[in-house]
């Protein structure tokens, strides 16, 4: 009897353990690998852009300002410009969110976004 397939990363050997140990370092098994692959494939998304939390309207809310910020890719950081760039209040959202961040250094996204929205406020 075969064990399921369990992807967390202790299971794939990214945390702890010796490397090249146990049963999910099977170099050799190309079955473990298959369905592996099988499994990430199934959580894209085709051609839709990523989803965001409290996203499902055209109305750009906090919470979704945010997560565009924090976790978008292109696509939907291209829809957050121009919606900045063509509707009033988005501006002061987008500054709103960052400025909460802007003592943490790790918060690169967001401190990028807040320069841009301070120059694009400007030149308008």
């Amino acid at each position: 009897m075969s064990r399921p397939l369990r992807t967390s990363a202790a299971v794939l050997g990214s945390r702890g353990g010796r490397a090249g140990v146990g049963a999910s370092k099977r170099r050799g098994d190309s079955a473990f690998y298959r369905r592996l692959v099988a499994l990430r494939k199934d959580r894209q998304v085709a051609n839709t852009g990523m989803e965001h939390r409290h996203l499902n309207h055209q109305d750009f809310t906090l919470a979704a300002i945010d997560d565009i910020i924090s976790n978008g890719q292109w696509d939907s950081w291209e829809r957050l410009r121009l919606a900045l760039r063509s509707r009033a209040g988005i501006r002061d959202k987008i500054l709103r969110i960052c400025n909460a961040r802007v003592h943490d250094p790790s918060a690169q996204r967001h401190h990028f976004w807040r320069n841009y929205a301070q120059v694009t406020g400007a030149a308008s």
